[in-house]
C-alpha cells in the first residue's frame, strides 16, 4: 500500500513538471496556505484522492467566496509563490465561518504547497493565480451514486479537462434533453415528480468555453462510465503572450499603520524588550496608535518579515513616522542577510516625530524578500516608536499578464502599471534632510545616494500640534485595503498620488539636498482615473471564473 501511495505521488509530480495547461484567465491576487491530502471525500464528492474517481494530491480546497456552490469543482488553477507555481483540482471547500472569505483562499496539499513555498507552515498572503485548463487523461467520466433510483438519478462527473457547463439528459422515452442540477458539488442530479427515468439515457456534458461530450447510460450500475471524449482546451490565443507563470501579486502598501497589517509580523527581530504594536501613548499626526520597544545595544533589531514574502519589484522604497526617546545616531535599515548596503539618515533621530523614505536602489536586495530590518548600531538601549510605514509604488512598475484599465478578462496582452504612493500621514509639516546609504565592505559605495526625511508634528490630547519643522503641510496618505480590491488584481490596492521627492519613475535625489525647497503631494486625475479602470477591468476578469 505504501509503495502505491509512492508511485501516486511520483505520477502526480511528474505530470505538475510536464503539465500543458491553457491560461484561461488573467492573473489575479489571493492567498494560499497548506493543509492536509483528502482521504475522505471533499465537498465536491470525488472520493478519497487515490480512489477510483479521485483527483490525486494535487489538489485544492477553496473558501466558501470564491467556491461559488460547486461551480469550481473540477476546475484547475496554476498558483505561484515565492518558491515556484503548481496546478490544482479544486475538490472542496471550507466554510465562511472558519476560513477567511474577503479574498480567493486556496488551501493547497502538501504536495502542491511544498511547489510554491519551502516552509510549510507559511501563508502565502501575496500568491498569483489563474484558472488554466487541467491536464487531464483520457475521457471526461461518470459513476451513478450509490443513491439513485430509477426516479432520481444522479451522476458524478469528473477527469474533465475545462469547467463544465450543463449536463442534460434526455431518457428513452423523453420529448427533449432535461437540465440535470448541480448540487453543490461536482454531483448533477435529475428528479421529476412521478417521472421514471427510462434507459438508455444520453446524457450530454458542455464546456465553460464550447463543446460537448456524450455518454449513452444504460443503468444505475456504479461502474465508471466513459463519455464521447474531453472538452478541448481553448487555445492559448485566449490570454495573447500570456507569461509562463503569474509572479506574486504586488503587497497592499500599507506595513503598519495603527498596528501591524495581515501578514506582517516581527517574530524574527532580536535583542529587544518592552514590544508593544499599538501604544496609545505616543504616535503620529494622523494615527491613533504607534509601535514601540526597547532596543538593546550594538546588536539589536526590528525585523518585520511578511508571511509568504513580497516582490520589490512593485515598490521604489519605504517610507515611515519615527522617534527615540534620546538622540539616535546608529539607525541602520536594510534587507536581511543584506546588512552591509544598508539606509542611515544624515542627521540623527531625534524626540521628535519624523518621517524618513528609504529608496530601494540604495538598498541591496533581490526581487523576492522576506522582511525589512531597523537595527540599532550603538551601544545603548534605545526606546523607539515606529508608525505609518508604507511601501511606496513604484509608478513605472510593469508585469504582463495582470489586468489593467486598457484590457478587459479576454483581451491579449495585459500588463499592470502600479500606481504611485501616496505621500504621507495626513496634516504633517513637513522639512527635508537627506538620507544616505553606506556599504561597510566597500567605501565606493556610500557615495551619496540620498533619502528625504520630513518633520512631523506631535499632536497632543487637544489636537493642536506642539512640535515639528518647518515647511508646508502635505496631504494625507490613504491606507490600503486589501480585501475585496486586492483579490482581484495587482494594484487595487494601491493609492494614487505623487510621493514627495518622486519623479517618474525614482527619487529625485536633487530635491533633498535643499531644505528651502519643498513639494506639495497631490493626487493626479489621471492617475485616478487610471485606477478606476484598473478596479473594473480587474471585477471583469475576476467575474470571467
Amino acid at each position: 500500500m505504501r509503495l502505491l501511495g509512492s508511485l501516486i505521488l511520483t505520477l502526480s509530480l511528474i505530470a505538475s513538471a510536464f503539465s500543458s495547461s491553457v491560461p484561461l484567465t488573467l492573473c489575479m491576487s489571493g492567498r494560499a496556505q497548506g493543509t492536509e491530502t483528502l482521504n475522505k471525500s471533499g465537498s465536491c464528492e470525488y472520493g478519497a484522492y487515490n480512489g477510483p474517481t479521485g483527483p490525486g494530491t494535487l489538489t485544492a480546497t477553496l473558501n466558501e467566496y470564491f467556491y461559488s456552490s460547486g461551480v469550481k469543482c473540477g476546475d484547475c488553477f496554476e498558483v505561484s509563490g515565492p518558491k515556484g507555481k503548481t496546478v490544482v483540482r479544486v475538490v472542496n471547500f471550507c466554510s465562511a465561518g472558519t476560513c477567511p472569505s474577503e479574498r480567493p483562499l486556496f488551501m493547497l496539499t502538501p504536495d502542491a504547497f511544498q511547489e510554491i513555498s519551502s516552509d510549510p507552515l507559511s501563508v502565502v498572503y501575496d500568491a498569483g493565480f489563474r484558472k488554466v485548463s487541467c491536464d487531464a487523461s483520457g475521457p471526461i467520466k461518470a459513476q451513478v451514486s450509490e443513491d439513485s433510483s430509477k426516479y432520481y438519478v444522479k451522476l458524478l462527473i469528473f477527469n474533465n479537462e475545462v469547467g463544465i457547463q450543463s449536463v442534460t439528459i434526455k431518457g428513452k422515452d423523453m420529448s427533449s434533453p432535461v437540465t440535470m442540477v448541480r448540487q453543490g458539488s461536482a454531483q448533477f442530479v435529475w428528479s421529476q415528480a412521478g417521472k421514471e427515468m427510462m434507459f438508455p439515457a444520453s446524457v450530454v456534458v458542455s464546456s465553460q468555453y464550447g463543446g460537448s461530450v456524450t455518454m449513452t447510460l444504460n443503468s444505475l450500475s456504479m461502474d465508471i462510465l466513459k463519455f464521447s471524449g474531453n472538452f478541448v482546451a481553448p487555445k492559448s490565443s485566449i490570454i495573447k503572450n500570456a507569461p509562463a507563470s503569474c509572479s506574486l501579486s504586488a503587497s497592499p502598501l500599507a506595513i503598519y499603520q495603527n498596528g501591524l497589517t495581515e501578514g506582517w509580523n516581527y517574530w524574527s527581530s532580536r535583542s529587544y524588550s518592552q514590544i508593544n504594536t499599538t501604544d496609545s501613548s505616543s504616535h503620529s499626526v494622523g494615527s491613533t496608535k504607534s509601535l514601540s520597544l526597547v532596543l538593546m545595544g550594538s546588536s539589536s533589531a526590528l525585523t518585520l518579515a511578511r508571511s509568504g514574502d513580497f516582490e520589490t519589484t512593485y515598490f521604489t522604497g519605504i517610507k515611515f513616522n519615527m522617534k527615540a526617546n534620546t538622540t539616535m545616531s546608529g539607525l541602520r535599515v536594510y534587507f536581511p542577510n543584506e546588512q552591509n548596503k544598508y539606509w542611515a539618515p544624515s542627521s540623527p533621530i531625534t524626540t521628535s516625530w519624523a518621517t524618513y523614505t528609504v529608496p530601494f536602489k540604495s538598498l541591496q536586495h533581490k526581487t523576492i524578500e522576506s522582511a525589512i530590518t531597523f537595527a540599532n548600531t550603538e551601544n545603548i538601549n534605545i526606546h523607539i516608536n515606529l508608525d505609518n510605514i508604507h511601501f511606496i509604488a513604484s509608478p513605472s512598475s510593469v508585469t504582463t499578464g495582470y489586468a489593467n484599465g486598457n484590457e478587459t478578462a479576454n483581451s491579449g496582452l495585459a500588463t499592470t502599471t502600479v500606481a504611485s504612493g501616496g505621500s504621507g500621514v495626513s496634516g504633517v509639516a513637513t522639512a527635508t534632510h537627506t538620507g544616505v546609504s553606506s556599504s561597510s565592505s566597500s567605501s565606493s559605495s556610500s557615495s551619496s545616494s540620498t533619502a528625504t526625511s520630513t518633520s512631523v508634528s506631535s499632536t497632543t490630547a487637544g489636537g493642536k500640534t506642539t512640535s515639528g519643522g518647518s515647511g508646508i503641510s502635505t496631504s494625507g496618505m490613504t491606507g490600503s485595503d486589501d480585501s475585496m480590491a486586492a483579490s482581484t488584481s495587482k494594484t487595487t490596492s494601491n493609492p494614487t498620488g505623487k510621493t514627495t521627492g518622486m519623479t517618474g519613475s525614482s527619487i529625485d535625489h536633487s530635491e533633498s539636498h535643499s531644505s528651502n525647497e519643498h513639494h506639495s503631494s497631490s493626487s493626479s486625475s489621471s492617475s485616478i482615473i487610471k485606477a478606476s479602470l484598473l478596479l473594473v477591468s480587474a471585477a471583469l476578469a475576476f467575474a470571467s471564473l
